[in-house]
C-alpha cells in the first residue's frame, strides 16, 4: 500500500537516523505491566475541549528526543500558561522509549507522554503501556488522511495522534554535485566511483548499509515485500520471492561504488561526512531537514527523490508515522491528551515546521506557504508519493534482526537467494515463538 498523493502533500517522515534507529529497536517482550490502562479514569466525549477536563494537581512529562526540544519547550510554555499544568521535557530517544516505559512506567518513572513510531505499535498495545486515543478520535479521523490514522491504529482501534510522516531520500551537496549525476542510478554510481578516495575517508555516495530501513527500498521497488494483505498478514513474506532477491543483487553490486565494510556505514559516520564535506550524495531521513542548512554547514544543500532503479522500475521507500501516545501508567491522562491536541493544531504544527523542520500531516496544510515553498520538502514530498508504510502489527517486530543480519551478509559477497530464504525462515521461526508467549 502506497502513501497516496493526498497524504504526500504533507506528510513527511521524520528523522531518519531515529527512524532508522526505530525500525532496528525492536523489543519484542509482550509483559503486561502491573497497572494497566483500566486503573485509570477513562474519558469519553465528542472532542470538544471544553469537555475534557484535566485532573487536579497534574503535571506532566514528555519523552522526546533532543531535536524536538525547541518546539517542546514553547508549546510546553504556552500550555503550561494557558492551563497552569507544568510540562516537563525528558530527552529519551523515540527508539529507546517503548522499552524505557515498560521498565520505568511501573516504578513511577515513566513518561505521560510518548512519541514513537507507528510501526512499534503492534508491541506497545500488546504490552499494555499506552492508552487508546478516545476522547478525540473522531477529530483524529476527520483531520488526517486515512493512510495516516490507520497507521496509528490496530483492531479498528485509534491510539496515537499523529504528528508527521518520515522517508528518505538523496541530500547533496551542491557545491559538488550536479543535477546530472543525480538523474540515475548510474550516473550516481559513475560519479561516486570518480570521487572515492578511501585513503582520505571520502565516499561520493553514502547511506546506512545495513539498516533494514533504508535497504527495503531494493527489495520492494522490484516486487519484494514484508508482509501481505498492505502489511497485515504476517502467514504471507515477501522478502525472498523473485523480485525481493534481483533488488538484493543489485544492492551487492552497490560496494563497488561504496568500498567500505557494511557495519562502518553508520548514521553518526554518514552524517559527520556530509557535513565535512566528504560526502556529496546522502540517503538520509526528513529529520535532518533542520540540520542540513546553509546556515549551519557552510555549503548549499539540495535533495531529490531517490531515482529509478536501472530496471526502470519507481522505487519505493519505507515510511513511518510518528505520533504522540499517552502512557498507561499516566496519573493524569486528561492533561495528557489535553496537551497532545493543543500540540497538534495547525498553529502549532506549523511552529513545529519553522522550529525543528519536522513537516505536518494534517489535513489541508498543504496550501501553507512556509511549507510549499521549500525545495527540500518538495523532495519528501515527492519521495512520499512512492513509500510504504512499515507494517504496524506485533508480529512485524521479528522482521529487523533477521534482515538486517542478512544484509550484512549479502554485502559481503555472500549468496543472496540462500541468504534470504534462511532469513525468511528465521522470521518465521521468531514469529512462531512470539505467538506462544
Amino acid at each position: 500500500m502506497k502513501l497516496t498523493k493526498t497524504i504526500l502533500l504533507l506528510s513527511v517522515l521524520v528523522t531518519a537516523s531515529s527512524v532508522s534507529a526505530c525500525s532496528t529497536n525492536n523489543n519484542n517482550s509482550a509483559a503486561s505491566p502491573s497497572s494497566p490502562a483500566e486503573t485509570h479514569p477513562q474519558t469519553t466525549g465528542t472532542g470538544e475541549e471544553e469537555g475534557l477536563e484535566p485532573e487536579p494537581g497534574a503535571k506532566l512529562i514528555i519523552w522526546e528526543g533532543k531535536d524536538e526540544k525547541p518546539f517542546i519547550d514553547a508549546i510546553a510554555q504556552k500550555f503550561t500558561a494557558k492551563y497552569n499544568i507544568p510540562v516537563e521535557f525528558q530527552e529519551v530517544p523515540p527508539t529507546e522509549q517503548r522499552k524505557k516505559l515498560k521498565t520505568d512506567g511501573p516504578a513511577g518513572l515513566g513518561a505521560d507522554i510518548l512519541i514513537m513510531p507507528h510501526n512499534t505499535l503492534g508491541d506497545a498495545v500488546a504490552s499494555g503501556i499506552i492508552l487508546p486515543n478516545d476522547f478525540y478520535a473522531e477529530e483524529t479521523q476527520a483531520g488526517y488522511p486515512k493512510e495516516i490514522v490507520d497507521a496509528v491504529s490496530l483492531d479498528g482501534m485509534i491510539y496515537g495522534y499523529p504528528r508527521n510522516v518520515e522517508t528518505y531520500l538523496l541530500y547533496y551537496n551542491k557545491t559538488l554535485v550536479n543535477q546530472k549525476d543525480l538523474e540515475s542510478w548510474d550516473s550516481i554510481i559513475s560519479f561516486a566511483k570518480g570521487y572515492n578516495d578511501v585513503a582520505n575517508n571520502k565516499f561520493g555516495f553514502m547511506w546506512q548499509v545495513t539498516d533494514f530501513y533504508y535497504n527495503y527500498s531494493w527489495i520492494a521497488s522490484n516486487g519484494g515485500y514484508v508482509f501481505g494483505a498492505n502489511g497485515t498478514d504476517p502467514k504471507d513474506i515477501g522478502l525472498n520471492n523473485d523480485g525481493a532477491i534481483e533488488g538484493m543483487k543489485f544492492y551487492q553490486s552497490l560496494r563497488e561504488a561504496l568500498p567500505i565494510n557494511g557495519v562502518d556505514a553508520t548514521a553518526d559516520v554518514k552524517t559527520n561526512l556530509f557535513q565535512t564535506g566528504k560526502l556529496p550524495i546522502n540517503m538520509d531521513g526528513v529529520s535532518q531537514l533542520g540540520n542540513f542548512t546553509e546556515e549551519k554547514l557552510g555549503f548549499e544543500v539540495g535533495a531529490v527523490p531517490l531515482p529509478p532503479l536501472p530496471n526502470g522500475k519507481s522505487m519505493i521507500s519505507f515510511a513511518g508515522v510518528k505520533a504522540y501516545y499517552v502512557s498507561s501508567f499516566s496519573k493524569f491522562p486528561n492533561a495528557a491528551k489535553l496537551f497532545i491536541h493543543y500540540a497538534t493544531t495547525e498553529e502549532a504544527a506549523l511552529e513545529n515546521f519553522k522550529l525543528t523542520g519536522i513537516i505536518p500531516t494534517r489535513n489541508g496544510m498543504d496550501t501553507v506557504p512556509e511549507i510549499t515553498s521549500n525545495e527540500i520538502v518538495k523532495a519528501f514530498t515527492n519521495q512520499i508519493k512512492n513509500s510504504q508504510p512499515m507494517p504496524n502489527v506485533l508480529p512485524a517486530t521479528q522482521i529487523w534482526g533477521p534482515s538486517t543480519a542478512a544484509l550484512e551478509l549479502i554485502w559481503n559477497g555472500g549468496d543472496v537467494k540462500e541468504i534470504l530464504d534462511k532469513s525468511v525462515e528465521d522470521i518465521k521461526a521468531g514469529i512462531e515463538q512470539q505467538a506462544k508467549k
